[in-house]
């Protein structure tokens, strides 16, 4: 969007399609939960541009916040929103700041994970992806061979190595960073609470004070709160620890740069500004059973 004074935010764009962003990570959402179930984050200065798309959506289940430094907050907030209802609650968080060529693939994918995650010890999967085409700009998961369990255990992640390095790693068995994640809600809470203790307790404190309607997140709500805890809000390994599942030819880029666009872009990919997220809970199979509860989340 080159040469434009001021557009609009890549999320509520459809570049060439008919279909936004926003409409496709949501549609993500339906694909996993009712639409009574979805929630949103989403940032007060783009609520022209949200507000009429996201009617469907109750007030409650918004999560506003006022600048950009909040919305890993609004991340967390979701977070333990889901496991105070139910600590045995799957959540699955989908990045739409992606471009995905084949969704079927991706759908199958999802749902293979979610049958895998009662058998993983972490008890949090990610997908890896695995491409003919070499992945430009993308993080990379480095993966081993788990002792016990389905999938491979993950070492940690390279952020955007170079080429030749990312060709190495490619060949060592790496996989490209999805930002896929099916985890218990309970295992999320717990990382929050023990990684981010302070930041637990402010969010547990501002739940408490929360009006009825949507759930708005002030920077000086947590004037408390050290920035370096909010620019460190990450769900990545090893300091989180989870399993991978690769998947093959789904055609997914997470279009961080605007070289990985232009790489994809006479696909229709999106822009790489573009952020979302769709969460979906449900209920431990090995539990008492009861009827699941599936949640979902769009992040902004």
């Amino acid at each position: 969007m080159a040469g434009v004074a001021k557009a609009s935010p890549v999320q509520y764009c459809g570049f060439g399609e008919p279909t936004t962003l926003l409409q496709k990570a949501l549609h993500r959402a339906r694909h996993i939960a009712p639409t009574a179930q979805i929630a949103v984050t989403v940032r007060e200065e783009n609520r022209g541009h949200w507000e009429s798309a996201l009617w469907c959506i109750r007030p409650e289940r918004r999560f506003v916040s006022d600048t950009r430094m909040m919305s890993p907050l609004t991340t967390a907030a979701a977070l333990l929103s889901i496991a105070a209802d139910a600590a045995s609650n799957v959540v699955t968080i989908l990045p739409a700041r992606c471009y995905v060529a084949n969704e079927w693939i991706l759908a199958s994918a999802l749902d293979t994970l979610r049958k895998m995650l009662p058998r993983i010890p972490e008890g949090v999967g990610t997908l890896g992806m695995i491409d003919i085409d070499p992945a430009v700009d993308e993080d990379y998961l480095v993966p081993c061979k788990a002792e016990a369990g389905p999938g491979l255990a993950v070492l940690g992640v390279a952020h955007r190595p170079v080429g030749w390095v990312a060709q190495h790693l490619r060949r060592q068995g790496a996989m490209v960073a999805s930002g896929i994640l099916t985890g218990y809600a309970e295992v999320f809470a717990a990382h929050i609470a023990q990684r981010w203790p302070e930041l637990a307790k402010a969010l547990a404190k501002i739940n408490e004070a929360a009006a009825p309607g949507e759930n708005r997140f002030r920077a000086d709500m947590c004037r408390d709160v050290p920035r370096s805890v909010l620019r460190s809000l990450r769900w990545s390994p090893p300091l989180f620890p989870q399993r991978a599942l690769r998947v093959f030819r789904c055609g997914w880029r997470g279009l961080h740069t605007a070289r990985a666009v232009s790489g994809v872009s006479t696909s229709g990919a999106a822009d790489p500004l573009a952020y979302a997220h769709s969460l979906t809970t449900g209920n431990r199979a090995e539990r008492a059973p009861r009827r699941a509860v599936d949640h979902g989340w769009v992040d902004l």
